[in-house]
């Protein structure tokens, strides 16, 4: 079903996690530098969204609701059935300091949330699970997940929230049937970009191929899921400069992005572009700069009539009245 509009649509969601991010890896510790710059980030990013009028849904980890948590019995969060995972030993929450947002301020983030809620721009603020569990892994039991959801609910509930968006951690899409029972109206899925359709390696390969191209990326049409849930897929992340990454230049992921806001209103439909915080604190300077190029191409279609901007949930809101006239 295609949005029912004279225009295309540019949605932002940005994925924001802090340390959590890199528990299934157990590379937060590589990370600290850059996430010790994330809250400086976050800052002049809400500026230049003030400054431009860019709504985003950000994806927050419930953990970051948190201004402090401590063991219980000896057990950190033990609300939280954990998971299984072949490629992961010991406990989940293993990593938790079980401190407080002074002393640990890349494991909780209500000043954070905070920020978010306070930007002059209406910001969605979704759901990106309670400590980032890989769904899609059959190691996360619908157990682990129904867990995981109502620790995220039961925090929003506390700031006056009520979550809608749900974006998979690592975009590993399982059991939306939990989202459905528990009022979720979008989830974001996987993008139909040309390297996707390559296995393992070779995906691998095509995905740096695709990098280096200022070739246009997909847009997006959503998809109706059961329940009055919509799949939004994404189009393209913008790139972080760590590693390899360092030698592509950022005015690639600009053109890119453009060509894919260009595409969006010559065929009515979505780009839908996402990061992570921390990515942006690899080179925040440069990033930044280049995200401002953007979000300058959105304003100027948004003027001309030609762009809306709305939120994952805001689109599915909006979808959802379409499908039930046509319904009717």
């Amino acid at each position: 079903m295609r949005v029912e509009s004279r225009k295309g649509s540019f949605v932002l969601s940005i994925d924001t996690e802090l340390a959590w991010g890199s528990v299934h890896s157990g590379s937060f510790q590589d990370r600290w530098e850059h996430y010790n710059r994330t809250r400086p980030v976050i800052s002049r990013l809400l500026d230049l969204q003030e400054k431009y009028e860019i709504q985003a849904t950000w994806a927050v980890v419930g953990h970051l609701f948190l201004d402090s948590c401590e063991t219980e019995d000896g057990v950190k969060h033990p609300e939280i059935t954990r998971p299984s995972y072949d490629w992961f030993e010991g406990d989940w929450f293993a990593a938790d300091p079980c401190g407080r947002t002074q002393s640990d301020p890349n494991w909780y983030g209500p000043d954070i949330v905070k920020q978010i809620q306070n930007c002059r721009v209406p910001q969605e603020i979704g759901c990106h699970g309670f400590s980032h569990m890989i769904v899609g892994d059959a190691g996360c039991s619908r157990e682990c997940f129904v867990s995981e959801i109502r620790a995220c609910l039961k925090q929003a509930e506390k700031w006056g929230l009520t979550l809608k968006s749900f974006v998979f951690p690592r975009n590993s899409v399982g059991h939306l049937d939990v989202l459905e029972e528990n009022g979720f109206s979008a989830y974001r899925g996987g993008t139909p970009a040309w390297f996707t359709r390559f296995p393992g390696r070779f995906q691998k390969v095509a995905r740096l191929v695709d990098s280096l191209l200022p070739i246009a990326p997909p847009v997006v049409t959503p998809r109706p899921v059961t329940g009055g849930m919509w799949n939004v897929p994404a189009s393209y992340f913008y790139p972080h400069r760590d590693g390899w990454a360092r030698n592509v230049p950022v005015s690639i992921a600009v053109r890119k992005s453009k060509s894919g806001l260009a595409r969006a209103v010559r065929e009515r439909s979505i780009f839908h572009l996402w990061f992570h915080p921390f990515n942006l604190a690899s080179d925040p300077d440069a990033l930044l700069q280049g995200l401002e190029d953007i979000f300058k191409d959105v304003a100027r279609l948004r003027i001309r009539g030609l762009l809306d901007n709305p939120t994952m949930g805001g689109l599915a809101k909006l979808l959802e009245g379409q499908h039930e006239e046509v319904s009717a």
